[in-house]
């Protein structure tokens, strides 16, 4: 049996196209996409690599700065330490009175608590509260013999600005301490009842405690009879670790 040439020829070239199309998915494809994966590692390996040089680099000059950053960290400890320390927050209140001509009626620091961040939405909310609350310590503070007076009710209103422990004091003062050892930030209330003249001074007093060394930091005030000033505030700490 003759095949003709033709059919011969055909044949050949189908064989042909069919071992390079299995050369071409078998072997081409696959090393194609080795490669294009093997580039992809290398692009990202070579943008870490930039990314590692920058921060090398920042470390450099971070260590040509280390004095200065060191002075900052000094300074950043002396506002915010890392022990209840209230002495120097007394003398940021003597200086603030010292300075505006105020005359302090009484300090009252409460327990130390974990930090809580001033949530906007519930500012307003929270400072009616101690508002309120303020001016039975103003109405109080009348008569000066009235001292230990004036120093329990400050006290209940510290935590009324937290929300739960107006009525039941001993539950909260238990397990405050424990919360409060547990987080390494920390905040001391403070309530400062003082007399002066007028809203003007008051508002000099109340810009003159964010002047001290020691971070203080004023939430409310509340000012009765244009005369009684009282102002909720917090001190802060930051425990060592």
């Amino acid at each position: 049996m003759n095949i003709p040439k033709q059919l011969i020829n055909l044949l050949g070239a189908v064989v042909v196209i069919g071992v390079v199309v299995a050369g071409v998915c078998l072997i081409a494809l696959p090393m194609y996409g080795a490669s294009q994966t093997t580039d992809a590692q290398a692009r990202t390996v070579a943008q870490t690599n930039d990314v590692y040089e920058i921060q090398v680099q920042q470390l450099s000059a971070d260590k040509q700065r280390m004095t200065e950053i060191t002075a900052g960290l000094a300074e950043l400890r002396r506002e915010i330490a890392a022990i209840p320390k209230l002495d120097d927050v007394h003398e940021i209140i003597l200086a603030a009175a010292d300075d505006t001509g105020a005359t302090i009626t009484s300090v009252v620091a409460a327990e130390r608590e974990p930090w809580a961040p001033i949530v906007p939405g519930a500012e307003d909310g929270g400072a009616e509260a101690p508002a309120v609350g303020a001016e039975a310590p103003a109405a109080g503070a009348t008569p000066p013999a009235d001292a230990p007076t004036a120093a329990a009710e400050p006290g209940a209103d510290a935590p009324a600005g937290a929300a739960t422990g107006g009525p039941a004091d001993t539950a909260p003062e238990a397990s405050a301490p424990a919360d409060a050892e547990a987080s390494p930030q920390q905040q001391i209330p403070l309530t400062i009842t003082v007399e002066l003249a007028d809203a003007t001074q008051a508002a000099a007093f109340i810009d003159a405690l964010g002047r001290g060394p020691r971070l203080l930091s004023p939430t409310n005030g509340t000012l009765t009879d244009g005369t009684t000033l009282v102002v909720s505030a917090l001190a802060f700490i930051r425990t060592e670790e």
